[in-house]
């Protein structure tokens, strides 16, 4: 039997930093290693064009300017034509697709191809609709899932949204299966006894990770500072303006080093709206304590087991919530331990894999089977 071919389609990948990317790596080189022939394509970002083995992935990077990001903070790249060239290639050599969320020029060329050539492929929802503060970036977002991002959910043969909630706002349920994120246990573990590997100070660390964007809640947790604790923001450099000594900033930090940032933290702050980031499993795979903003898109499998706290943070509770947390010690070790055996037991990136692949086979089989009955028509 002849190794099958996936198809990854994403407008970032690592190192660009996001939950998105990490996801990406971990199923394509878990296929990878379970026997697929892999390959990704994605926008250059810092490596630059070209193909090129990563990881034991054959991973295609096309050109793409990504001023909007720098700019405004929206991950959004604008692709060299040759991504249509690219694109209509890889899809013919794949036996399934896999697109990653809607919003991106990657997945409406991918999307178009498939339907051209009728291949199958799946939609993965990573997000939810972002509450972004700019009403211009709401107009257009919206605008893009009632057209675009209507057309690619409408073509996909199984839609694959991260959690409830987001599967609760797709259309046609019938094909919607949701796959939850996983998270690797042996990277992201406590590690009690060990010195921490950055700076030690008196004051617990509380940490922040993500971008410094409106949907992150960035002012919200910074605005929490107090004297009892620091606060570690990794995701990007100190902003202009922002001068309170207790907070910390550590820069974008490259997703190989993140354990150690987590390992330098005594709790995990999560303030986003509308999602579910990959750092809550993360945090508690780590062994962290992790508050959690007062949000539906928070309220999902991960969360709902120990370790975590919710938290009224636009009614400004955050910062009593911290100094409460941080007071005891030894309670911060038992939720964080809690937390960590809950993710090990629930949620490994095995599990999630033994999903996807039944997912993709079903729906190459099925292709199979209508293209021997349009052969006999």
């Amino acid at each position: 039997m002849r190794t099958r071919a996936a198809l990854h389609v994403a407008h970032n990948v690592l190192p660009h930093i996001g939950g998105l990317e990490t996801v990406v790596a971990a199923e394509t080189q878990g296929l990878a290693a379970r026997g697929w022939r892999v390959t990704v394509v994605s926008g250059a970002g810092p490596v630059g064009p070209g193909s090129r083995v990563e990881n034991g992935v054959r991973t295609v990077r096309v050109r793409a300017w990504n001023g909007l990001e720098e700019r405004f903070g929206v991950p959004f790249p604008i692709f060299s034509p040759r991504l249509l060239l690219t694109l209509g290639r890889e899809v013919r050599r794949a036996d399934i697709v896999h697109v990653h969320d809607v919003l991106y020029v990657t997945s409406w060329v991918a999307a178009l191809w498939c339907l051209a050539l009728r291949t199958p492929y799946v939609v993965h929802r990573h997000v939810g609709f972002v509450h972004h503060s700019s009403a211009l970036v709401r107009l257009v977002q919206g605008v893009v899932l009632a057209t675009f991002g209507r057309i690619v959910l409408g073509g996909a043969r199984t839609v694959l949204p991260i959690d409830a909630h987001i599967a609760a706002t797709l259309p046609q349920p019938e094909k919607v299966e949701v796959l939850g994120n996983g998270v690797d246990t042996v990277r992201f573990r406590p590690r009690p006894g060990e010195p921490r590997p950055r700076e030690s100070r008196e004051r617990p660390v509380v940490l922040f990770v993500g971008r410094f964007v409106p949907k992150k809640g960035f002012d919200l947790v910074a605005a929490a500072a107090g004297d009892d604790y620091d606060i570690a923001f990794a995701g990007g450099d100190r902003p202009p303006g922002v001068d309170d000594p207790r907070l910390r900033f550590l820069g974008s930090v490259p997703a190989a080093e993140m354990p150690e940032v987590y390992a330098g933290a005594d709790v995990m702050v999560i303030a986003s709206v509308g999602e579910c980031p990959l750092t809550v499993l993360e945090a508690m795979a780590s062994g962290l304590p992790v508050l959690l903003r007062e949000d539906p898109a928070l309220h999902s499998p991960w969360t709902a087991g120990p370790g975590v706290r919710f938290v009224d943070m636009a009614a400004g509770d955050l910062a009593a919530a911290l100094r409460e947390t941080v007071a005891d010690p030894a309670a911060m070790r038992r939720t964080g331990a809690e937390g960590h055996a809950f993710v090990q037991a629930e949620f490994s990136w095995e599990a999630h894999l033994d999903q996807l692949e039944g997912v993709y086979r079903r729906n190459i089989r099925w292709t199979r089977r209508i293209e021997q009955v349009s052969n006999a028509a």
